[in-house]
C-alpha cells in the first residue's frame, strides 16, 4: 500500500490543520465534513454583499439602473417611470399590481429597459445619501452605518450605490451639499469596504470548507447558515430535519 510522504497524527509532521491549508479550495476529507459556524454566516453575508456591490458598480457610474433595483432609504426604481416607489415594481395587492409609482388592474410588462432616474429621482437619492451620512458620522468607528445589527441596507456600501449612481448623473442634475460632501468622504467609504473585503479572504483563506460552503450556496441560491454542512445537511447539534443548502 502506497504510503503518505507526511504523516498525519498529533505528533506527525503534518497536523490536519496544516493538511487542510495546502489542500486549497478542493473538496477534500478536512472540508467534506466542515460545519459552518456563526461567524461563516456573518462573513458570508457580507462576502453577498461585497459581491452585489461588484456587480452594480458599473452600471451605476454609467448613471443608469435596472428595474426594481433597490437602494435603501429612497426605495425601489421603476425604469419606465425613472423614479423610485416604496413599492416594488410588479407588487400585487388589493388594488392589482404596482406599476410605475400607480396601482393598476393589470401586470405591467415583465422586461423593462435600463433607465436614467429623472432630475427629481436623483434629488431622492441624494437626500437619502444625505441622511446616510449623517447616520455614519454617528456610529462607532469600526462599524458600518445603517447595517449594523439591524440588516439594512450596507452601511458605507449602500453610501456608495447613492455617490456612484449621483456621479453618473452629474450632467444630469444640480448636485447639492449632500453630494458634495460625499465626494470628500466616499474614499473613506470605499477604504472601510475594501477592509471588509480584506476581512473575507483572511477568513476564507484559514478556513477552506468556508469556501466550500460558498459555493454551494451560490449554487443552491440560499444562504450559508450556522450548523449547514458541506456534505449537505447540517450538524447533529441542529439536527438533520433542516434544509441543506446543496440542494
Amino acid at each position: 500500500m502506497k504510503r503518505s510522504p507526511a504523516s498525519i497524527r498529533p505528533g506527525g509532521i503534518l497536523r490536519w490543520s496544516t493538511v487542510c491549508i495546502l489542500a486549497g479550495t478542493g473538496l477534500t476529507g478536512c472540508d467534506r465534513g466542515y460545519v459552518a459556524t456563526p461567524k461563516d454566516e456573518q462573513v458570508a453575508a457580507t462576502q453577498k454583499r461585497l459581491d452585489e456591490l461588484d456587480a452594480v458598480k458599473a452600471k451605476l457610474m454609467a448613471g443608469e439602473l435596472p428595474n426594481n433595483f433597490h437602494l435603501e432609504g429612497v426605495g425601489y426604481y421603476h425604469a419606465a417611470a425613472r423614479d423610485f416607489f416604496p413599492e416594488r415594481y410588479g407588487a400585487t395587492g388589493t388594488q392589482g399590481w404596482f406599476v410605475n409609482g400607480k396601482w393598476e388592474a393589470y401586470p405591467g410588462p415583465e422586461a423593462v429597459a435600463d433607465s436614467r432616474p429623472t432630475p427629481e429621482a436623483l434629488k431622492k437619492v441624494e437626500a437619502a445619501l444625505e441622511k446616510e451620512q449623517q447616520l455614519l458620522a454617528s456610529q462607532p468607528a469600526g462599524s458600518t452605518g445603517s447595517s449594523q445589527g439591524q440588516g439594512h441596507g450596507f452601511g458605507m456600501g449602500n453610501a456608495l450605490m447613492m455617490y456612484w449612481l449621483l456621479s453618473g448623473n452629474r450632467g444630469f442634475f444640480s448636485p447639492g451639499a449632500g453630494f458634495r460632501q460625499a465626494s470628500s468622504q466616499a474614499p473613506g467609504w470605499q477604504g472601510s469596504v475594501e477592509s471588509q473585503r480584506s476581512a473575507v479572504n483572511a477568513h476564507a483563506a484559514a478556513h477552506p470548507g468556508y469556501r466550500r460552503l460558498v459555493e454551494q450556496s451560490r449554487a443552491s441560491g440560499t444562504s450559508v447558515r450556522a450548523g449547514q454542512s458541506v456534505r449537505g445537511g447540517f450538524g447533529n447539534s441542529r439536527g438533520s430535519g433542516r434544509p441543506s443548502i446543496g440542494g
